[in-house]
């Protein structure tokens, strides 16, 4: 077998795979995505076994969220594209932090908290929508 030949036959099997993943055979792509979000409310994703959404109207959407832990404190960034300053919300309570955004469009989303977070340190900045916060850790006492 020569070397195009090889070329072809992986170009064959990567096109066969992408094809069988877009058309949903493999369990990916199986529900419709906006700009990074899920168009399916919370209760439709929970279901095993759903059809995807034609034309669904997207009220709410989960924000892409990235947590990172530190030993001293935990970083969240949340992207919430068309939502301005006043319009965002931030608040810890019962040890889990809710965002929430609205102006064109909606956004909501909660994150479960260690139990070592101090929510007093609780410090939020939004610009260009994205949302950063910082919460600092309490120091476990020394032995």
């Amino acid at each position: 077998m020569g070397a195009e030949d090889e070329f072809e036959e992986t170009r064959r099997a990567i096109h066969r795979m992408l094809k069988d993943a877009f058309e949903g055979k493999l369990g990916v792509f199986r529900e419709p995505f906006i700009y990074g979000f899920t168009a399916r409310s919370r209760e439709a994703r929970v279901e095993a076994a759903h059809p995807a959404v034609e034309n669904p109207e997207v009220v709410t959407r989960d924000p892409l969220v990235d947590v990172i832990l530190t030993e001293s404190a935990i970083y969240l960034t949340a992207e919430m594209p068309g939502t301005s300053a006043d319009d965002v919300r931030v608040q810890v309570d019962g040890g889990r932090l809710s965002m929430r955004g609205e102006g064109e469009r909606r956004y909501f989303s909660s994150v479960d908290l260690p139990v070592d977070v101090d929510p007093d340190t609780l410090k939020h900045t939004f610009k260009n929508g994205v949302l950063d916060i910082v919460i600092a850790r309490r120091r476990a006492p020394a032995p």
